[in-house]
């Protein structure tokens, strides 16, 4: 019995021996794994530092390349714009003068004729008067010629003059008289008439007789009014009407004659 016993307890001394043994192996093989992930972890930073810096220096190389090439390409690109610009604008100067030089004839035609040719009028009696509606659309010119008056005029250095005599204005002959149809405006009592004239006179003194005055030639008149800077002048129906027209002699060297005009009409 002592001699089993003995043998059991050698064998299971041996037994916890191994099992010691096969625990220790075990718990070391972790270690050098740990120390081979750690160098394979240096080893990875270690190429990935290598690496980045050569990234780094890949991409300043780049950049360095690409800044070198814009800065270049600008100024060949600015070289090349300044001579196409100088080349252009040269052209252009050289051709603009020769372009211009070649129409002053036309516009010195052009010039000559917008320019009205200007003529003297020399009038060596009284001239026509016209007179017209300023109310119409339709221009319907009532045309007026002297009667009696005394004109003069310069015939080279010297000065000639006529006179003319007539009847007074409310002794005319109805059926030769010149007679003006006064129309209807909302029933006014007057309409704007306009006197105009090749050398408008500088004053128009406008007398005024009723009809019923006809063929008395010493009647009154019903008014006098004189028109100097504005020739419009008032006209109503059933009238007997005398313009006296007057150039001023204080404009006979100037004008070249002088005078005073008498214009007699009716209206109706």
């Amino acid at each position: 019995m002592k001699k089993g016993s003995s043998v059991f307890a050698a064998a299971l001394l041996l037994s916890l021996s191994l099992t010691a043994a096969c625990s220790g192996r075990t718990a070391a093989q972790p270690a050098e794994s740990s120390e081979v992930e750690s160098q394979n972890l240096s080893g990875s930073a270690g190429e990935t530092e290598t690496n980045s810096g050569t990234g780094s220096e890949t991409e300043a190389s780049s950049e360095t390349g690409s800044a070198t090439e814009t800065e270049a390409s600008s100024e060949t690109g600015s070289t090349t714009e300044a001579e196409a610009s100088s080349e252009t604008g040269s052209e252009t100067e050289t051709e603009a003068p020769s372009e211009f030089e070649s129409e002053p004839a036309p516009a010195a035609s052009a010039a000559a004729a917008t320019e009205a040719p200007h003529v003297d009028v020399l009038l060596t009696g009284p001239p026509e008067i016209t007179l017209s509606d300023s109310l119409s659309s339709a221009y319907a010119p009532f045309t007026l010629r002297s009667g009696t008056g005394e004109w003069s005029w310069m015939d080279g250095d010297e000065v000639t003059s006529s006179i003319a005599c007539g009847s007074a204005p409310p002794d005319m002959d109805p059926e030769q008289a010149a007679t003006l149809d006064v129309p209807d405006y909302n029933r006014l009592d007057s309409v704007p008439y306009l006197l105009s004239c090749v050398i408008p006179p500088d004053r128009v003194l406008l007398r005024e007789w009723d009809i019923q005055d006809l063929g008395s030639p010493d009647a009154e008149p019903l008014s006098e009014t004189e028109y100097s800077e504005t020739l419009f002048m008032e006209l109503k129906k059933d009238r007997i009407y005398e313009l006296v027209a007057t150039w001023e002699e204080e404009k006979l060297e100037e004008r070249s004659f002088c005078g005073e005009a008498s214009y007699p009409f009716l209206t109706e």
